[in-house]
């Protein structure tokens, strides 16, 4: 895993207990893990599929994943099998592409 990627899973599963797999997963299914609702924004686009003759399916895409102002790029591949287990089989190209801090200051 990159570092970046590293870094972001390891800050997922110590504030929301989910890893940043499961996170891809899902989104790349159209779901969002609760936990993660309302912290975390991934959109998914597929890029290509191949069907296994068992009846398995690796599918491939790219997304945006945003978490407190940073915005990462990736490209993945989940393999989904003939009974509907999902996993991440490769995540490629993750990098931050955009960032920004934001400040609340006091109405005094």
């Amino acid at each position: 895993m990159q570092d970046s990627a590293a870094a972001l899973d390891a800050y997922l599963v110590s504030r929301f207990g989910i890893t940043l797999e499961r996170a891809v997963a899902d989104a790349a299914a159209g779901v969002i893990s609760l936990p993660l609702a309302r912290a975390v924004h991934v959109v998914c686009d597929p890029v290509g599929r191949y069907a296994y003759p068992d009846g398995g399916v690796s599918a491939q895409f790219q997304g945006l994943l945003t978490l407190e102002g940073v915005t990462y790029r990736f490209r993945c591949s989940v393999f989904e099998d003939a009974g509907g287990g999902r996993y991440v089989e490769s995540l490629g190209e993750f990098e931050p592409i955009q960032w920004g801090v934001r400040m609340t200051l006091s109405g005094r």
